[in-house]
């Protein structure tokens, strides 16, 4: 293992409190005891979030970590680790047109290209001690003077609500984020279809019939849940090269995180593989994640539509018949505009990102710049 490289600081977060935290830096180099301390801390309070599971952030660090500069920030209360954030630097993040030092919580800061898109981010710290630790993160964040813009990425909107006093002019940017409520369907007798629109019903029936049989494979052995994710980076693959796009598996980094987290949460059953099957043929495959119970619509690979045609919305509707019975909370679409997402869902969360420029010279040329933009362009006439 190891040494723990850091500094540590004590930081009175809270007005009202009458005891305070100890906060530490763990650098990149001690990730194994910083990793040791995740994991402890997760086992201790049981955590569900996904993208606070030590098996997400250490997937993210051997996949990523040589390109994001990160560190660990650790809090503790009676010498125990109450709380660990993982700090990551922005790699080529702008402004506009402009270049900027930007930092992020989570696992997040990576190139758009082959990024994750961490969806439902969230630290991992004691309920109890959670507002506590938040302020004193924002406070230890503000004292670094090394960045000029903050980014919170994929919050909820109810998990950002602690953060807004600490930022309070940052801008926010809500998405809609649909999902199927499964606790509704149950209470309604556990009918999936009569919950959905008219329409979506009778297109769901058409193709069932049309189809006639379609075979569905819910993996319960990692052999079988890679097979079935070969055949999702297949299909894939082959949809998007047929639009002349690279595709998200052409980038090798994001490959290898998908691969890693496959091997590390299956056995955990925080990852669901699912395929269905036609006359055959592997005609739809998805990678979904186990967020809280919830499952969350993390990757997919469809035959061309043309030839099956609706096989994302049907498979989607059979992993989620699947998910009705095996009494998951609920069938999470993440964000994004796609039809099927409209169609196949009951309820929408927001997921929302904060960005907080620091105020700079720089900053405000920028703010400036993009004011004038905008006048421009409003008061442009119409062609």
């Amino acid at each position: 293992m190891q040494t723990l490289n850091h500094q540590s600081a004590t930081i009175d977060a809270t007005k009202n409190s009458t005891s305070s935290m100890t906060y530490r830096t763990c650098a990149a180099s001690a990730v194994d005891e910083a990793l040791y301390l995740w994991r402890k801390l997760a086992s201790r309070i049981d955590n569900k979030s996904v993208t606070a599971d030590p098996g997400w952030i250490e997937c993210w660090i051997e996949s990523y970590g040589d390109l994001v500069p990160h560190r660990f920030l650790i809090a503790e209360f009676d010498n125990v680790v109450r709380g660990i954030a993982l700090v990551t630097d922005g790699v080529d993040r702008k402004n506009g047109p402009f270049s900027v030092r930007s930092i992020h919580l989570g696992t997040a800061g990576e190139p758009q290209i082959g990024s994750v898109c961490v969806e439902y981010n969230r630290l991992l710290s004691e309920p109890e001690y959670e507002t506590q630790f938040v302020e004193g993160v924002s406070v230890f964040l503000t004292n670094d003077t090394s960045w000029e813009m903050l980014c919170l990425d994929g919050l909820s909107e109810t998990d950002l609500q602690v953060w807004l006093p600490q930022f309070p002019n940052a801008a926010i940017r809500s998405r809609d984020c649909k999902y199927f409520d499964f606790h509704e369907a149950r209470k309604g007798g556990g009918d999936l279809l009569s919950h959905l629109g008219k329409s979506t019903r009778s297109n769901i029936r058409r193709r069932l019939k049309k189809y006639g049989t379609l075979e569905t494979e819910w993996a319960t052995s990692l052999t079988q849940a890679d097979e079935i994710f070969a055949d999702l980076v297949r299909l894939h693959q082959a949809r998007w090269n047929n639009v002349d796009e690279p595709g998200a598996f052409a980038n090798d980094r994001f490959l290898e995180f998908q691969q890693r987290l496959l091997i590390r949460l299956f056995s955990e059953q925080k990852v669901v593989l699912f395929r269905v099957r036609h006359e055959s043929e592997t005609v739809g495959c998805l990678m979904l994640l186990v967020d809280q119970n919830r499952m969350l619509d993390y990757l997919s690979g469809f035959a061309p539509f043309d030839k099956k045609p609706s096989i994302g919305l049907m498979t989607h509707y059979l992993c989620m018949e699947e998910g009705l019975k095996r009494n998951f909370a609920a069938y999470d679409f993440l964000v994004g505009d796609k039809q099927h997402k409209n169609n196949l869902s009951t309820h929408c969360n927001q997921l929302c990102w904060l960005t907080f420029n620091r105020p700079s010279l720089k900053n405000k040329t920028i703010q400036t710049l993009t004011k004038v933009k905008r006048l421009f362009k409003a008061a442009k006439p119409l062609p």
